[in-house]
Formats: structure tokens, sequence, C-alpha cells
């Protein structure tokens, strides 16, 4: 019951709504970076567009939103990049698209007490993303050329592609199954999102009637939300059903050396700005 006790007080901390509505923000400030990008892996027939446009549609119940969608992807597609401006907005858009992974790397350091310095996490937030994006890319193919057996080809590419990345955001030597029930909850709970969205959006509200053409951006930002609320509650199922809750200090750190090094760079920065004020 304590732990029951311990979740409800990690998912509705003052921290916590703090970080939702920042997720929140952080997922919709790198919304349209990441459809760049991924649109610009898919330029070249890499991979059916028509597998981004089904993915985003499954979260939007209005039929008039495949229209605008499908344009804004094809905007993106028709554009001719040189090298020069393709590297540039690719930088770019990555730096921006980060923001995700940032923002939960700060949590789960301030949550594990790790002291290092912020432009540290930030070069760690820019190569777990590319890693995920990569991940992510890889299980789209994947699920490309096993279409039959999507349903469950996808959720078994989502339970692994979340406990990889609980496990990675952690600053901490965990145990191996860390990471594996938040990333059975999330899956089950985003699985569930997709499939019963559209029905209560159109039976149970009438954003329609009241937001016009506005509608669909309500639900999306609606959506954005409670996908931030189910990643974040994975997360803390993840930190409170271990039995290290509460003394992840004194786990060994992930990545040490490097941290060191991090560190140490900073301290000698600052010593000399230091002297050069004096």
């Amino acid at each position: 019951m304590q732990r029951f006790m311990d979740l409800y007080k990690e998912f509705t901390s003052f921290e916590g709504s703090l970080f939702k509505y920042s997720l929140s923000f952080s997922f919709l400030l790198a919304l349209a970076p990441s459809l760049i990008i991924i649109v610009m892996l898919f330029k070249y027939n890499l991979l059916p567009i028509d597998i981004i446009i089904n993915f985003i549609m499954s979260f939007q119940p209005y039929a008039s939103s495949e229209e605008t969608i499908t344009t804004i992807i094809q905007f993106f597609l028709e554009r001719q990049y040189n090298l020069v401006s393709f590297i540039i907005t690719l930088c770019v858009s990555f730096y921006l698209a980060s923001r995700i992974v940032f923002s939960f790397l700060l949590i789960s350091a301030s949550h594990e007490e790790v002291d290092v310095p912020k432009w540290a996490i930030r070069i760690k937030s820019i190569i777990l993303f590319i890693l995920f994006l990569a991940m992510l890319v890889g299980c789209v193919t994947v699920g490309t050329f096993l279409k039959e057996y999507l349903p469950l080809v996808s959720s078994g590419l989502m339970l692994l592609l979340f406990t990889m990345m609980y496990r990675a955001l952690s600053f901490r030597k965990r145990n191996w199954s860390f990471g594996i029930l938040g990333a059975i909850f999330t899956t089950l709970m985003i699985l569930c999102l997709a499939s019963l969205f559209i029905t209560i959006i159109n039976h149970f509200t009438s954003y329609q009637d009241v937001y016009g053409p506005l509608a669909s951006l309500v639900t999306l930002l609606l959506a954005i939300y409670l996908i931030s609320c189910i990643i974040y509650f994975g997360y803390c199922l993840n930190i409170v059903f271990e039995e290290d809750y509460g003394k992840e200090y004194r786990l060994p750190l992930k990545y040490d050396k490097f941290f060191a090094l991090c560190t140490r760079i900073t301290e000698m920065v600052e010593k000399r700005v230091i002297k050069k004020k004096k």
C-alpha cells in the first residue's frame, strides 16, 4: 500500500506537475522539427509515407485533418534541399526536438541527486535523441515488412523502445529489470489511447461545435498532454517499485568518467572567469 501512496505522491507532486506541463510543451516544440526530420528521412521513399499519415490520424478524430496533414507532409517532400541547407535544417531540428529528452533528464537528475553540469546533460540529451530516432525509424521499418502482424509487432517494438528509453534516462546503474514495468504500462496505455481516443472525442465531447476549425489543434494538444502524463506515470512506476527507491544516490553513476571530465572543465572555466573579474 505504501508503494501506491509513494506513486501517487510522485505523480501529483509539485515537481511532477510542472514536469508534465514541461514535457507537453517540449513535445509541442519538437513536433514540427521531428516531422521535418522524419519526412526528410522518408523523402527518397525509404518507407511508405502513408504510415506516418495513418499514425498521426489515429489521434485525429476529424476527417478534415487528414487533408491538412497530407498537405504539410507533401510540402516538405516536394522541397529541394541542397547539402548545406539540409545539414543546417537537420542540426537545428535535432537540437529543438532533443528538448524532450533534455527535460526528462533534468527531472531524472534531480530525483537521483546527480550533480553534473547542465551542458553535459544537454550533450547526453542530443545523443539519446539521435539514438531514439534511429530506433524509431528501425521499428517503423520492421513494422513495414511485417504488416500482417502489425498490432503484435508494434506492441513488442513499443515495449522494447520504452524499456530502453527508461533505462537510458537514468543516470544510475540499475538492475536488469529496471524500466520493464513502466514500459509495459506505457505501451498498453498508448495503445488504448490510440484505439479509444477518437471514439471518446467523437461521442463524448463537442470540440468540433465549440472550436470549429481549431478542433483538430485542440485535440492534438489534448493528445500530447495525455501521452506526456502516460510516459511520466510509467517513469514513476519504475522508480517507486525499485528496491533502491529514495536511496538512488547510493547507486554508482553511469558514464562517471565522462561526467567527471565535464565537471572538471566547468570548474576550470569558472576559475578563469573569476580570475578575469579580479
